[in-house]
């Protein structure tokens, strides 16, 4: 049986789009609620407002597992948003922990499953050790460039490469790739997402 997803209706940027599953951004200067009809018929209102913050929601997810962000994203589970992190603790150990962006409520804090595979292990904990620009500081810069939301971000290895990969829905609606290099701090990519290039063709 699928899931039943409760749509809303976010007045956040200028422009429609959906991420995650149902839920739905519109147009803030146009619009300021949204009703949406649920389908078991009922009314839900979210706000810009009602969602906590990324950084909120990173420091109540490190306060559960203390260590290095590797990934963020902002999801629609089942008709909740939901922050989801994987986060490297300070012994290489991967934790996935979710966090409620409406209430702040911890969901699950959860150990992967353990890899026989010594290599993969010390490969997680060289990424949480070799970092020198943090999460904060890579956001910021990744917003500099893009100004808008963070829709997902991911610290990964390219080569021996740390870099931060950043989607993020700019203000126009737009969504565009950002990669920051997790040592330097420097910009090695902006990229308007293909579907993006294809709508404006």
């Amino acid at each position: 049986m699928k899931n039943r997803m409760k749509k809303y209706l976010i007045p956040i940027l200028a422009t429609t789009v959906v991420i995650g599953g149902g839920y739905k951004i519109v147009n803030a200067a146009n619009q300021e609620s949204a009703p949406a009809i649920t389908e078991e018929g009922e009314q839900a209102e979210i706000t810009q407002q009602d969602i906590i913050k990324e950084d909120e929601a990173t420091k109540i997810a490190l306060e559960q597992v203390p260590g290095t962000v590797k990934k963020v994203e902002l999801d629609d589970e089942n008709g909740s948003l939901v922050y989801e992190f994987e986060i490297i603790s300070g012994d290489g150990q991967e934790f996935d922990v979710k966090i409620d962006a409406l209430t702040t409520t911890v969901l699950k804090v959860e150990a992967d499953d353990i890899d026989d595979d010594a290599d993969d292990e010390k490969e997680e904990a060289a990424l949480a050790k070799q970092v020198k620009v943090t999460k904060e500081e890579a956001t910021k810069i990744a917003l500099e460039e893009v100004p808008g939301t963070v829709k997902e971000m991911e610290l990964d290895d390219e080569d021996h490469l740390f870099v931060f990969e950043f989607e993020i829905l700019s203000k126009d609606g737009k969504e565009y790739d950002v990669k920051i290099d997790a040592q330097t701090g420097k910009v090695m990519k902006v990229e308007l997402d293909d579907e993006d290039e294809e709508d404006e063709d």
